[in-house]
Formats: structure tokens, C-alpha cells, sequence
């Protein structure tokens, strides 16, 4: 009678070279163990759910073969998990989330005429596909402004492309990474126990390794204090998680963050930053002003102290009592970028991009967005030099 059950661990005991079992030989009828090692195994169903049909068991005599590891990678190509980067991005209700994310693909396209880098951006799912195709084409063509977040959507990309050079020949690095964001409807992080996006919202910041936090210096006084409270209880709540998980950084937040001041095209951002001396305007190509980078720090703190106000400041000092200071770096950010004269040149006498239409808001010119790929691909940069390690699974 044969075993019932089958060891794949263990020869059958009729293999090629094992000893007969005890009766008479096999008849002329009966299968020749010695030739079909496999003919005393139980039969076997046509098919198993979710594997297919089955195929006998392999001879015995392979047994007798190392196990075969699989293939190894070719030489040069990198583990995708590792280029990984999870990016959180933070801000108030309507302080420009969704259009910041929507005009990453059109800086990334525009970004070879203002320097030597060069960024191309893939969507890594349908989702995130779709997203950077309809973000063109609402504020390139169709210029009008995406519609608000709704809900919670991760979404993934791949950005390859090619650095300009530090050193005394300047010369070009190719480099590549992941960025994976959540873009998070701005009422996630009201102060609201019954809101069900809170915990999952706080789940992707505590896994996240960098923050960007857009900072819209237009909220009235009454959004400005409810902007306040969001940060300041997302951070409260944020910060146990972390100490709780025992991954502070010398008592602060490890996370490193990118600070967009937002609508750096507004009038009433813009004019009182360029008679403060803060903007600087290039002479070539679309002649567009900037805040410089090592006047970014300063542009914030006096934005807090001297226009925003009581709010403005205890947000400027809630960021630096949660993170270390010199893991923050600042940006004068605009998603559309300014209105430009027919000959696309920045005009001082007619700057304002948006015009409102049929009672419709509407981008005027083609948007040149303006730090909006540089806060992320910086604090990519600055995660790899210094803030992974902290953030190891």
C-alpha cells in the first residue's frame, strides 16, 4: 500500500538506486519504478486554486542538486525601496497644496532655461499618472486652478534627471529618486477628535523624512489663528508619536522641512517684499524676480514680525521650538509664477497672473512656477546626506 503522504524533502524510497521493496517484481502491467521514479506518488488533482494546472514531481535524482539561489541583479543597478523618499506635505485649508503638487511637472519642464539641472517626473501609479496629466492641463490650457483636495490620495514619482555641478568644473551628476507625498485635504488637521483622516494623516507624518509646510501669508485674521492651530496640534500629537517610538533627535522632531511662503506673486506679498529689499530680478531670459536663497530665512522672519502679525509669529516659533533650525530652510514659492508682457518678459507695471472671470478666478499667462520643485528636490538632498539613518526600518 503506498504512503498517503508525500515529503518533497525525501527521496521515494523506489528511487533510482534504492533498495527493491520486498514482493514479487513488477508485472507487465505495472509501471517500472526503476525507470518512472515518480510512479508510486499519490495522483495528483488537474489543478490546485490559484496555482494552475500541476506537473509531476520532479525525478529523484535532482534531488542531488544544490538548491538554485535566484538571479542575482546586474552590476550598477540599484534596489528601487532604497531611492525611496517620503515627503510630507502640511498646510492649512486653501493655502495652495493641491496647485503646488499640480505645477511640479510644468517647474520640472521649465527648469532648463533658468539653470543647467534637468528633471523629468513619472507618475509611479494610474493615480499619480493622472493627477500630473490633469494638473497640466487645468493650469497650462485650460488655466484655471485645480479643484481642493478631497480626502487622502498617495500618490508616488519618479524624478530623474541631471544636477549642475558644485565643484570647480561644474560638472554635471545624474541622479534619480522617489518621491512618495500625501496629498491630505487641509481640514486632516483641525483639531477635530472625530475627524477620521486625523489618525492616518498622523501615521504618514510620523513616517515621513521630510515635511513641506506651506505657509500662506494671506489668511485673515480669523484663518490665520485656525492655521495656527493646525500646526500647532499636528505638531503636539506628532511629536508623542515620535518620542513615543523613541526616534527624537535630540529632543526635537528629526524630520527635515521645507517652508514655502506661498503667492510670493501677490500683490500684497510681493510689492511690500521688493520695498523691503528682500526680491532681486534676473536680466536674462524672463527677467522673473526671486527672494535669493540666502535671504530666504530672513524674508520669513520679517514677513512674521513686520505684515503677518501675532499669529505669523507664534507659527514661525512653533517650527523652531519643534525642529531643529538648521533642518529648516525657506522658500518665497508661487505655483503660477507672474503675468508676462507679450514678449514674456516680467513688467513691474502688470504682474498679477490671475483675473477673475464670469465670477471664475483665471491664470492670465502660462505659468512659470517659481520654487516649486527646489524645496523638494533640496530637502532630498538633505535627507540623503544626513537624515535617513534616523528613519531606518
Amino acid at each position: 500500500m503506498t504512503d498517503p503522504y508525500y515529503d518533497p524533502n525525501e527521496p521515494p524510497q523506489d528511487a533510482v538506486g534504492s533498495p527493491p521493496p520486498p514482493g514479487p517484481g513488477p508485472s507487465s502491467s505495472e509501471p517500472d519504478a526503476t525507470t518512472t521514479p515518480w510512479a508510486n506518488i499519490p495522483p495528483q488533482p488537474d489543478s490546485a486554486p490559484g496555482y494552475g494546472p500541476q506537473q509531476p514531481p520532479y525525478p529523484a535524482i535532482d534531488g542531488n542538486l544544490d538548491p538554485l539561489p535566484i538571479p542575482s541583479p546586474p552590476t550598477g543597478v540599484e534596489n528601487p525601496a532604497d531611492e525611496r523618499v517620503r515627503i510630507g506635505l502640511w498646510g492649512a485649508p486653501r493655502s495652495g497644496k493641491t496647485t503646488y503638487l499640480a505645477s511640479m511637472a510644468i517647474a520640472a519642464m521649465q527648469m532648463q532655461r533658468h539653470s543647467r539641472s534637468n528633471w523629468v517626473i513619472g507618475g509611479m501609479n494610474p493615480e499619480s499618472i493622472e493627477f500630473l496629466n490633469d494638473g497640466v492641463t487645468q493650469l497650462a490650457i485650460q488655466r484655471v486652478f485645480p479643484d481642493a483636495t478631497v480626502g487622502l490620495q498617495p500618490l508616488s514619482w519618479s524624478f530623474q534627471g541631471s544636477e549642475e555641478g558644485t565643484g570647480p568644473f561644474k560638472k554635471s551628476k545624474q541622479t534619480g529618486f522617489i518621491l512618495e507625498v500625501q496629498d491630505v485635504t487641509g481640514e486632516a488637521y483641525r483639531g477635530d477628535e472625530a475627524n477620521a483622516l486625523r489618525p492616518r494623516v498622523l501615521d504618514q507624518l510620523a513616517r515621513s523624512q521630510g515635511l513641506i509646510y506651506l505657509y500662506d501669508p494671506l489668511l485673515d485674521s480669523q484663518r490665520a489663528a485656525e492655521g495656527l492651530n493646525f500646526l500647532y496640534s499636528m505638531l503636539t500629537e506628532l511629536n508623542a508619536r515620535v518620542r513615543d517610538a523613541g526616534k527624537l533627535h535630540r529632543n526635537r522632531l528629526p524630520h527635515h522641512v521645507s517652508v514655502c511662503i506661498t503667492k510670493f506673486d501677490d500683490p500684497e506679498v510681493f510689492r511690500p517684499a521688493v520695498e523691503a529689499g528682500y526680491v532681486t530680478q534676473s536680466m536674462e531670459g524672463n527677467r522673473l524676480p526671486r527672494v535669493p536663497d540666502e535671504q530666504a530665512g530672513r524674508f520669513f522672519q520679517w514677513m512674521c514680525d513686520d505684515v503677518r502679525g501675532a499669529s505669523a509669529r507664534l507659527v514661525r516659533d512653533c517650527l523652531a521650538a519643534f525642529f531643529h533650525p538648521q533642518r529648516i530652510s525657506y522658500y518665497a514659492t508661487s505655483a503660477i509664477g507672474f503675468r508676462l508682457n507679450p514678449q514674456h518678459i516680467f513688467d513691474y507695471r502688470n504682474y498679477l497672473n490671475v483675473e477673475v472671470v464670469n465670477g471664475e478666478r483665471r491664470i492670465c499667462t502660462s505659468p512659470v512656477p517659481i520654487n516649486v520643485l527646489e524645496p523638494l528636490t533640496d530637502l532630498e538632498k538633505r535627507i540623503r546626506s544626513g537624515g535617513s539613518k534616523l528613519w531606518q526600518r
